[in-house]
Formats: C-alpha cells, sequence, structure tokens
C-alpha cells in the first residue's frame, strides 16, 4: 500500500483585495500548482498555520467565499491511542468521564 503525503490543496476564486490575499497565501508557505491553485505538502511552522487560519477566515467573510480547500488523503485513517496515550489524553484535557 502506498501511502500519500498529507497535502492541503487552495484553489482561489475571485477576491477584492489582492494584497491581503495574496500576501497570507505567500505566508502559509504554499506553492503555485496552476492557475489560482496552491498547495500545502511540507511540515508548517506555527507562523504558517496562524496564516492558513487568518487566510481562511478573510475568506468566509467574503460573500463568496473564494479560498476553497481539499486535504489529501480525503479519508485519514482513525487513530486508536493505547492505553498510555489515552491515559495522557485524559490528563491533558482535564477531568473528563472515561467515554471510551
Amino acid at each position: 500500500m502506498t501511502t500519500q503525503t498529507p497535502s492541503v490543496r487552495l484553489q482561489l476564486g475571485f477576491f477584492k483585495d489582492f494584497a491581503t490575499v495574496a500576501g497570507l497565501l505567500r505566508e502559509t508557505g504554499a506553492r503555485r500548482e496552476g492557475p489560482r491553485l496552491f498547495v500545502i505538502d511540507q511540515d508548517m511552522s506555527p507562523a504558517q498555520a496562524v496564516a492558513l487560519v487568518r487566510l481562511l477566515e478573510y475568506s468566509r467573510r467574503d460573500p463568496n467565499n473564494p479560498v476553497k480547500v481539499s486535504t489529501t488523503p480525503t479519508v485519514l485513517p482513525r487513530h486508536t491511542p493505547s492505553q498510555q496515550q489515552f491515559g495522557d489524553l485524559v490528563a491533558w484535557w482535564g477531568t473528563v468521564d472515561d467515554w471510551r
């Protein structure tokens, strides 16, 4: 089975403020893959992740929501933590009932 490298694809529609969108897009570290198509397929720094969130927030404020996002693989594998990992997650989350 071939493992597919996770990636985020950003398809840009029409937007009014080129400087804002282009600046945020550049800050994400996305690379151009085609006309109005950009891909993020490398590990992101915290600053790049923040830029991606800001770009998506900016897009959602526009009535046309011009940034469309898709991810690969589209179905992420289910992660089942070990008992130790589950205990660590519960401790990190705080006081919760054992809902497993």
